[in-house]
């Protein structure tokens, strides 16, 4: 008999293999969310702070979507664009009329195909339409993760479309209801993650989560100890501004 005590069995093929990495391999890796393109290491986004997460080897983008007067979904954290004294409110502006540097959401799919994980805060909820027909149209609705504050309200655009994944992202709300009310609530409302601070997850809300079958990202994880304490938690997702650091504690786990 194999020694238990090494926690090794033998293969079909006879060879010996260890069954912590057995066990490894079968869990899909975290999706490693460079936030808002990866701030920490670029201007914030823009094509060149995705083009430079891209190019480490990053397989999620994370960004906010606004629209513009025109109806176009807008890759930006703010309303408000443009220098000082020059600021223009994208909901109030023709894209042709934007300050250079603020891409569509298009513009990311023509640059960089739609093979990525894209993470979108829907900052107004009148461009859920237009986001989710821009990535129908480059064939990515499969790899797109919609994130908003209000469960409630978000629930609706499941109807949408059946394809995206719907994630609830509470922010400092949390759920007063409780996680295991939260948890059903979303397992029940077609949601497939939620999202909740670095910080406030704890090896008890992943195992509740994930019980519901929901994933669990967590966001504003930019410290060395703070990416490695959620990947040891074994969440499905983390967003960072600092890619390289995320990067390097994936090699540890």
């Amino acid at each position: 008999m194999v020694n238990a005590a090494l926690r090794r069995y033998l293969r079909n093929d006879g060879e010996m293999t260890d069954l912590n990495e057995e066990k490894k391999f079968d869990q899909p890796k975290p999706i490693l969310f460079a936030h808002r393109g990866g701030r920490g290491e670029a201007p914030e986004n823009t094509l060149d702070a995705f083009s430079l997460a891209i190019s480490k080897g990053i397989g999620g983008i994370e960004s906010d979507v606004w629209l513009s007067s025109d109806g176009v979904p807008i890759l930006s954290h703010n309303n408000a664009v443009g220098t000082f004294g020059r600021r223009k409110k994208i909901s109030k502006t023709l894209v042709s009329q934007l300050p250079e540097g603020v891409p569509s959401f298009e513009n990311f799919y023509e640059h960089f195909g739609s093979d990525l994980e894209v993470s979108l805060d829907i900052k107004d909820p009148e461009a859920i339409d237009a986001t989710i027909s821009v990535a129908i149209k480059y064939g990515a609705i499969s790899k797109l993760w919609i994130c908003y504050p209000d469960w409630k309200i978000s629930k609706q655009w499941r109807k949408i479309n059946p394809d995206f994944k719907l994630v609830d992202s509470p922010g400092e709300k949390g759920f007063p209801e409780g996680g295991e009310r939260r948890a059903f609530s979303l397992s029940q409302n077609g949601f497939d993650a939620i999202n909740l601070r670095e910080s406030d997850w704890t090896a008890g809300y992943v195992e509740l989560f994930h019980k519901y079958g929901l994933k669990c990202f967590a966001w504003d994880a930019h410290l060395p100890r703070q990416i490695d304490r959620a990947l040891s938690l074994g969440v499905d997702g983390i967003y960072s501004d600092y890619t390289d650091r995320m990067l390097s504690a994936t090699q540890h786990h």
